[in-house]
């Protein structure tokens, strides 16, 4: 693993961030320059997009499933807390990965291999080897999704309807680890999420249900603000936008909003409802 860009003196202690792919990471680097904390960038090969790159101040490339070789580029480095942010393509974790001992100590001692099982084994590991583990909302507080109506537009009495039926059952798949992401029509359950991500639900759930539909996104019950929090943005909005979907309601306080006045626009400008449940 190379590093790049400058190099910060030893004795200055920088956070460290583990970035996936999508915005997010520079979202919060972004944020992190503006109040002036030393960041060093670690992203994941194959997932951490060339924006990041460019934008980082000093970068680190690294495998997730490397976690040995993780921990020792935040020790030499002198990071003592990082977050994560950013996604990992779930099927990325079922495809020819190759775990270093470390990383596979931790699989063997897993009950399953859901996210949230295999994040909590990386952070448990992170800790004990000295490094804290922040929220994902860690400078990030801003972007994160208000209680009520977000959008100009608001939802009427029977999208409202979908919304709390929705948020029940979109809370149920989050506790199962399934997704986070449902589908809604008039009362009935379209589409729920799984593996293929919330923009394919979009597609799929749209693409039955037809004009009107409803999008609600939770996060789990419980959830660990450290890694996974549900995120949405304009990506979201298009796939809605595409199939003549009504809109889509987050959960307040627990959802991160890309770009949120390029989203809120677009909303506008598209007749959608954004709504934070």
């Amino acid at each position: 693993m190379r590093a790049q860009f400058k190099k910060r003196p030893d004795k200055v202690s920088a956070t460290g961030l583990i970035a996936g792919g999508g915005s997010l990471p520079l979202q919060f680097l972004k944020g992190a320059a503006e109040k002036k904390e030393k960041v060093i960038t670690f992203g994941i090969a194959g997932e951490t997009g060339n924006t990041i790159k460019k934008t980082a101040e000093e970068y680190v490339e690294v495998n997730l499933t490397a976690l040995s070789s993780i921990i020792k580029e935040c020790k030499a480095r002198g990071v003592k807390q990082v977050l994560f942010l950013g996604y990992v393509r779930h099927t990325n974790l079922f495809k020819n990965i190759k775990f270093d001992l470390k990383s596979l100590s931790i699989i063997a001692g897993l009950k399953g291999f859901t996210a949230v099982q295999i994040m909590g084994g990386i952070i448990k590991q992170f800790e004990k080897d000295g490094i804290k583990v922040l929220p994902s909302t860690h400078l990030m507080e801003n972007s994160l999704a208000g209680k009520g109506n977000i959008s100009l537009k608001k939802p009427d009495k029977k999208q409202m309807a979908d919304i709390q039926f929705g948020y029940k059952t979109a809370r149920t798949i989050a506790a199962m680890d399934a997704g986070q992401t449902v589908v809604i029509k008039k009362g009935g359950i379209i589409a729920l999420e799984a593996q293929e991500g919330t923009d394919n639900c979009i597609k799929r759930g749209g693409g039955i249900a037809g004009p009107g539909f409803v999008v609600v996104k939770t996060a789990r019950p419980n959830q660990d603000m450290r890694y996974d929090v549900p995120v949405m943005g304009l990506k979201t909005l298009k796939a809605i936008k595409a199939l003549n979907g009504a809109g889509i309601a987050v959960e307040a306080g627990k959802t991160f909003i890309l770009e949120p006045e390029k989203v809120k626009l677009y909303a506008k400008n598209n007749g959608l409802f954004i709504y934070g449940a």
